[in-house]
């Protein structure tokens, strides 16, 4: 459970970063925004040293994309956090948990369970996903395009709340790439790409 717990990316995390570059070497972007945490800004760096037209894009850092955070559960084992967490519920696995009560539910679920409860709530995140939407809609005129690097549980929970009747989407694999058309009513035309 890495949540807000920084860290540089590996090897691998770089060649991902560099593959989703070479997808994305040949879209102008006008914005570049990145979480504040350590890995997505260097994703970031990555991917625009591969793009042709980066020269002189505005880059920002936004706190509102950072991953969720996990509370007492940052840095442990995903297998115990979810036997804590679902097993008084009669689940031992998150996507079992996903599955009878939604993805944000899960959410609630984290936090109730934290001993300090501070592990982000369904309406705490919510909030903040819709702020980060709201702030790269007021940022950009109809013909322009940002490019976002955040985290893959932050992403998943995005694009369930941009899709079509909310369906839950599968967690993104590393350095994919999703489209989200943020002109009036936000929704998700790409994902996992």
């Amino acid at each position: 459970m890495q949540g807000w717990v920084d860290s540089p990316l590996t090897e691998k995390g770089e060649k991902q970063a560099a593959d989703a570059g070479k997808k994305l070497q040949n879209i102008k972007f006008d914005l570049a925004v990145s979480s504040d945490m350590m890995r997505a800004i260097h994703t970031l760096d990555i991917v625009l040293k591969n793009n042709h037209y980066s020269e002189n894009i505005h880059r920002e850092i936004n706190k509102d994309v950072r991953e969720i955070y996990f509370g007492s559960f940052e840095a442990i084992d995903s297998v115990t956090t979810w036997n804590v967490i679902g097993g008084p519920l009669g689940h031992f696995k998150q996507a079992d948990l996903i599955k009878e009560y939604g993805l944000l539910k899960v959410r609630d679920f984290m936090h109730d369970a934290d001993p300090f409860h501070y592990a982000e709530t369904s309406d705490q995140l919510e909030t903040r996903i819709r702020k980060a939407v709201a702030t790269i809609q007021t940022q950009l005129s109809d013909d322009q395009t940002a490019i976002v690097v955040s985290h893959g549980t932050y992403l998943r929970n995005l694009a369930t709340l941009f899709s079509k009747n909310q369906v839950v989407r599968e967690q993104p694999k590393n350095g994919s790439i999703m489209t989200l058309d943020v002109t009036n009513d936000p929704k998700v035309l790409t994902y996992n790409q």
